[in-house]
């Protein structure tokens, strides 16, 4: 029995082993969702960073049509000074005609006049249009100069990030590494734990095989004290009793004759108790049954309530009579696991039953 503790209690690695794997696979999981998390920064990042450059191109192409503007206005400025040269020509031209020299010193003045005024004006028209196109082509040029340090910077945190995701694929190719190990490691334990429980399971049924022995000598014990009741069914390894042997019908409360047989049942299962050795793990199991019709009273619910509540009442005469708790199990199936699955009468007290059971913890 020593030796057979011992191969027990070497059972109890495998599932810390078994934890410790999942623990891995759960980590590697978690590692390849950052990998996949990364992966879509990066292409959305990307993405951001290529509209931003088509709209800098699209602001490069706007100065590119002003400078053109300008040219074309300095074009037509030009060409309005020549015009206004060939004017002041064909007025020298008259001023030289006139044989008056009063006129002609009067339109000489007006030539004069009109010159400077007309000069003056066209000057500071271009001088006011020329600082307004200077100082609008500064503001795109210092635009254009911040645009592109900040996609310099952004390039800079896209190759920092690009060398994150290198050294995250480098550690999940190593936990993977790990993983492949731990698998061909958990194939192996797999065969050692099956011929663990091949050795686990011959044990068991040995434990089985030496308890049957004693419920043998219980079932014979019974039988004798409950003599020849043609009313009492013994069904492989446990007695199946009619309920009304110890309660009245939809009642809880044994009777005086149920209780002399719990108690006859008591004194058999303690003889055999003496006997059953101290490595066996074993248990007197009491299942309450009741039929299919429902309950109508205010004391219980259910048939559920009356078939745990009978196997109570039982246990609590057998503890009374001196067997220890700890080997007693109550248990209620109410009416859903019947003998006879009929709507008759002789069915209805067929399922009304206690069924009584010396097996294995």
């Amino acid at each position: 029995m020593i030796s057979e503790k011992r191969r027990l209690n070497t059972f109890n690695i495998w599932p810390g082993f078994v934890d410790v794997l999942a623990t891995l696979l759960i980590v590697t999981i978690f590692a390849i969702m950052i990998s996949i998390v990364t992966q879509l920064y990066f292409n959305d990042l990307i993405g951001k960073k290529k509209s931003q450059i088509v709209e800098l191109d699209s602001e490069i192409v706007k100065i590119g049509e002003l400078l053109a503007l300008e040219k074309s206005n300095n074009s037509k400025l030009k060409e309005e000074k020549v015009k206004l040269k060939s004017k002041i020509t064909n007025l020298e031209n008259q001023v030289s005609l006139l044989s008056d020299e009063k006129r002609k010193t009067k339109l000489q003045l007006e030539i004069s006049q009109s010159k400077v005024f007309s000069l003056d004006e066209i000057n500071k028209s271009l001088l006011a249009e020329l600082n307004r196109k200077n100082n609008k082509i500064s503001d795109y040029k210092t635009n254009l100069d911040n645009v592109k340090n900040k996609l310099f910077l952004k390039n800079t945190s896209i190759d920092v990030l690009k060398q994150n995701l290198v050294e995250l694929n480098e550690q999940i190719n190593q936990l993977k590494v790990l993983l492949d190990e731990s698998e061909d490691r958990d194939r192996k334990n797999q065969i050692q734990i099956k011929n663990l429980g091949k050795k686990l399971n011959l044990a068991l049924a040995g434990k089985v095989q030496e308890l049957s022995e004693f419920q043998s000598i219980f079932l014979k014990k019974i039988k004798k004290v409950i003599g020849n009741r043609n009313d009492v069914i013994i069904s492989g390894d446990r007695f199946i009793f009619p309920s009304e042997i110890f309660f009245k019908i939809a009642s809880d409360e044994i009777d005086e004759v149920g209780s002399l047989e719990l108690k006859k049942i008591a004194k058999s299962l303690k003889e055999v108790a003496k006997i059953i050795p101290k490595e066996i793990d074993w248990v007197l199991r009491i299942d309450g049954h009741t039929d299919k019709r429902p309950i109508a009273n205010s004391v219980f619910p259910s048939n559920w309530h009356l078939s745990s509540a009978r196997a109570i009442k039982i246990i609590n005469i057998l503890i009374s009579e001196g067997i220890p708790p700890n080997r007693l199990m109550a248990g209620g199936f109410g009416e859903y696991s019947p003998l006879i699955d009929k709507n008759t009468e002789d069915a209805y007290a067929k399922n009304r039953r206690i069924e009584i059971k010396l097996t294995n913890r």
